[in-house]
């Protein structure tokens, strides 16, 4: 088997699962990733929950990683995932690669993307999931808190 390349991080803010992804991932990363992922939100099946993906410093996947990723977003759509939003900068590669594979929105989840992470964290406040944290998002994304 080979060795995982590439990083993630996982937590839980409320019903908000925040996850920070780097690098470029091959498919023993999006193997291990669904497993960690499937055990760190079980607190959250059988409620509504939201997701916050921060994949400013994610440099794409390989093609194997496409139907792992495919079969979890249908595993958390199940589970009761109904908002779900993506914050990186523009970027053509990131959004081919994440728009064909990711669900888009449908009867009982919504997914949005931004290209700022106040934006992202205002929208899932409006939508009824806020995050405390708001800090930790920032600093994975590599920026200066917001001032109100």
């Amino acid at each position: 088997m080979l060795s995982v390349h590439g990083r993630w991080e996982i937590k839980i803010d409320n019903n908000v699962v925040i996850i920070w992804f780097a690098d470029a991932w091959n498919e023993e990363a999006i193997v291990t990733f669904c497993k960690e992922f499937k055990q760190v939100t079980l607190p959250l099946i059988n409620k509504q929950w939201a997701i916050i993906s921060i994949f400013e410093q994610w440099q794409l996947g390989i093609p194997a990683i496409e139907f792992h990723v495919a079969e979890l977003c249908q595993w958390f759509k199940d589970n009761g995932c109904v908002k779900d939003c993506h914050v990186y900068s523009p970027s053509f590669l990131k959004t081919s690669q994440l728009e064909r594979i990711i669900p888009h929105t449908d009867s009982g989840y919504e997914r949005c993307v931004f290209t700022n992470a106040e934006m992202a964290i205002q929208w899932l406040e409006e939508q009824g999931y806020p995050i405390s944290n708001r800090q930790y998002v920032y600093d994975k994304f590599n920026l200066p808190a917001h001032s109100s």
